[in-house]
Formats: C-alpha cells, sequence, structure tokens
C-alpha cells in the first residue's frame, strides 16, 4: 500500500456514500447466514496513524478474534476484523444454539467465514461500482487479547506510510447488542476507487 491521502469532506462523503450500501449488503448476507436481523451502521472515514488503529476498537486487554482478509485485483489491501469478547459469545449462540458448545476449529472457521462474508460482501459491491476486478484472499484467523491480535495484524499489513484512511463498521444484532466492530484499509489505490465508484454512482454511469 502507498500513502493514502488526506480527503475533503466532500471526498469523506462520497467514500461514506459507498461504503453505505456495500454494508446494507453485507449485513443482509450475514442476517441470512444468521437467520436474524443483523444492522451495520453508517461506515466512519478518517485518516489516522496506524499507531492510533487500536484504539479503534478499545477494551485492548479483552480476550477477542481477530480476522484478516486480504484482497486484490485493481485495489490491494487489507480488511482487519476484530470480534469482542462480548460479541465473540453472543454470535457462538446464535451459530451453534443457547449453549455456544463447538469445537474450536469449527468454531474458529466459523468467525472466519463471517469474516469472509462481510468482506465478500464489501468487495463486490465496490468492484461492481466501479467496474474493476477486485477479489478477496483466505483470511487469516487468530485469537488472543484485542490489543496483541491489533498488534499482529497491523504487523502484517505493512505500509509506505504511517497515515492510513480507515472505514469502521459497527455490526449490532437483537437489542441492538456490539457483535463485531471491523476497520478496512483500502490503501491509496483503494480510496481512488472508492471515489470513482461514487463518481459512476452520482452520474448514473
Amino acid at each position: 500500500m502507498g500513502s493514502t491521502p488526506f480527503l475533503s469532506r466532500e471526498q469523506v462523503a462520497a467514500v461514506e456514500e459507498i461504503a453505505t450500501i456495500a454494508a446494507g449488503q453485507a449485513g443482509n448476507a450475514l442476517s441470512r447466514l444468521l437467520k436474524i436481523p443483523i444492522h451495520i451502521g453508517v461506515p466512519e472515514v478518517a485518516n489516522v496513524k496506524l499507531s492510533e488503529v487500536p484504539a479503534l476498537f478499545g477494551g485492548l486487554d479483552a480476550p477477542a478474534i481477530g480476522v484478516l482478509v486480504p484482497f486484490q485485483g485493481d485495489i490491494e489491501g487489507n480488511a482487519l476484523l476484530l470480534f469482542p469478547e462480548a460479541g465473540i459469545t453472543e454470535l457462538e449462540e446464535m451459530l451453534f444454539g443457547s449453549s455456544g458448545q463447538a469445537e474450536d476449529d469449527l468454531r474458529l472457521s466459523a468467525f472466519a467465514e463471517i469474516g469472509n462474508i462481510l468482506t465478500g460482501s464489501l468487495l463486490t459491491v465496490l468492484s461492481s461500482l466501479s467496474e474493476r476486478v477486485v477479489v478477496n484472499l483466505p483470511p487469516f484467523l487468530v485469537q488472543d487479547m484485542a490489543g496483541a491480535i491489533l498488534d499482529a495484524i497491523l504487523g502484517e499489513v505493512g505500509t509506505l506510510s504511517d497515515e492510513v484512511t480507515t472505514l469502521t463498521f459497527n455490526l449490532t444484532g437483537l437489542e441492538d447488542a456490539s457483535l463485531v466492530k471491523s476497520v478496512l484499509i483500502p490503501g491509496s489505490a483503494g480510496i481512488e476507487l472508492f471515489l470513482e465508484a461514487a463518481g459512476r454512482l452520482k452520474t448514473g454511469r
């Protein structure tokens, strides 16, 4: 990933518009998988230093499951997803019944699949609107303290700049309980495609 330029207020609004459309698609896909309503709030777009990314999650000393989903094509980057402890408990009950019990391999693969669904939906919308090719690669999954997960993931991401543009998504389930907060780091080429997609959506081309 190269250096990501700071976005103007208009550009932030354009990126948020595309990300909101994609978030709706991802929420619908996840709702079908879990067979309950899942809502993804309006994404927040920001320019931050890499060292500030962990603060987007909060509760860094709590147990968590993290998923890194790389993507490539005309846009290269990574989707970073963190499942907080409360979200883990609620999602496991949804996936495996009231006991929330499952073999560890099955349990972790389920979280990896959720990461795939969320990222795949986002990238499909972006690819369609921008008329470019974007595909997600197999996810990497780690279970540890939230802070350690983010340190490890950010070390894998790498960047030519210590500043990145992030898109933060918050997923909620029943009674608006937070299930997972994810941060997407698309890189400079990805931001350009978001803006291109927004331009095509505005002009209807």
